[in-house]
């Protein structure tokens, strides 16, 4: 039996429920039972939606400690049914948090920061730069690593994905992840729409909106007026979206990872600290164009997007070297190798 600890909500997005969720039907298929536990209701129905049963512990998802009573209790009832483990996926955890969750079960942490030392059986950070962080020094022995892009957990749908650059440009994806606090695409939207003779016959800019984006109904509105605006709302396949499209624009999130697993050809920015490396390494590494922070200088990052854009759509072969590069770094089986690894502990 595996547990995943993941909370998703209006303020931290559904990031942490999205990758636990990946990880969870890799061990399902392989004949795993799944639990969900989360803080409050907020996540619940997406996770339902998914087939997996959930958990409400009635706490806050910002303080972990509160609810050790119950979650100790829920692990210690599958005691004596073979395996238990649990995944935890917050930046909220602590060092005794953990210690007494070991006390009933294999401890998996996903950590993309290396805040500290946590005590732990298994430690996932897929991120791009994971192996460059001091783990294997830090950690005893122990404790098994998962560390890179050979263990990112993307869906089956970004497995052996068929693509090829195209001629023209004719459709530029852009995506902030999950939520969206600073209105990135609305900015974005109304930039487009600012420019006083937009391109006949240039490209459609697909904007999506996850379940926690602020501006849905504006964007909607705005792409009524705008038949160069496409608004996709709670995407179910993105996959095959990327596929269509020639170009993205995106945050440095998991989707930068999934849009690497297919090789769209992309400019990259961010907007929260813990993508700042992310990016960073990204353009090192696959030449994807870091556009900046965008919490810091929203105008500048805009300015480079567009410049980067409209470069990537004069230059065929640059498309075609970025999208090379970034199908290198990233081949989609990262849960798989993950659900085979766990099942070891």
């Amino acid at each position: 039996m595996f547990y995943f600890r993941a909370d998703g909500n209006e303020k931290i997005a559904m990031g942490h429920v999205m990758r636990c969720l990946t990880i969870a039907e890799a061990l399902r298929e392989r004949g795993e039972k799944v639990l969900f536990l989360t803080a409050d209701e907020s996540p619940v129905q997406f996770i339902e939606k998914r087939g997996f049963g959930v958990k409400v512990l009635h706490g806050r998802y910002d303080e972990l400690e509160t609810e050790l009573p119950r979650i100790t209790e829920i692990l210690a009832g599958n005691s004596g049914e073979g395996r238990t483990g649990i995944v935890v996926d917050s930046y909220f955890v602590t060092p005794y948090y953990l210690e007494k969750l070991r006390q009933s079960a294999k401890v998996i942490l996903m950590d993309d920061e290396k805040k500290a030392v946590y005590p732990c059986d298994g430690l996932v950070n897929y991120n791009i730069f994971g192996k460059t962080l001091g783990y294997e020094k830090d950690y005893p022995s122990g404790t098994r690593l998962f560390l890179g892009c050979d263990y990112m957990p993307l869906r089956r749908q970004f497995q052996n994905c068929s693509y090829t650059v195209r001629d023209r440009v004719k459709n530029i994806l852009f995506t902030t992840g999950g939520g969206d606090s600073l209105h990135i695409a609305l900015c974005m939207a109304e930039r487009l729409m600012g420019k006083e003779n937009p391109e006949i016959g240039g490209p459609v800019w697909h904007i999506v909106c996850g379940p926690y984006h602020p501006d849905t109904e504006k964007l909607e509105k705005m792409a009524k007026e705008r038949p160069f605006l496409q608004i996709h709302k709670n995407v179910t396949n993105m996959s095959e979206l990327m596929q269509e499209c020639d170009l993205a624009v995106s945050a440095a999130g998991s989707t930068l990872y999934e849009l690497c697993s297919i090789g769209v050809p992309a400019v990259g920015f961010y907007f929260v600290e813990n993508q700042r490396r992310n990016m960073e390494t990204f353009e090192e590494l696959t030449s994807i164009r870091n556009a900046g922070d965008f919490s810091a200088d929203p105008e500048r990052v805009i300015e480079v997007i567009e410049k980067e854009e409209e470069r990537l759509c004069r230059e065929k072969g640059l498309r075609e070297r970025i999208s090379q590069t970034m199908r290198n770094v990233v081949d989609g089986r990262g849960a798989q190798r993950l659900a085979e690894g766990m099942l070891s502990l």
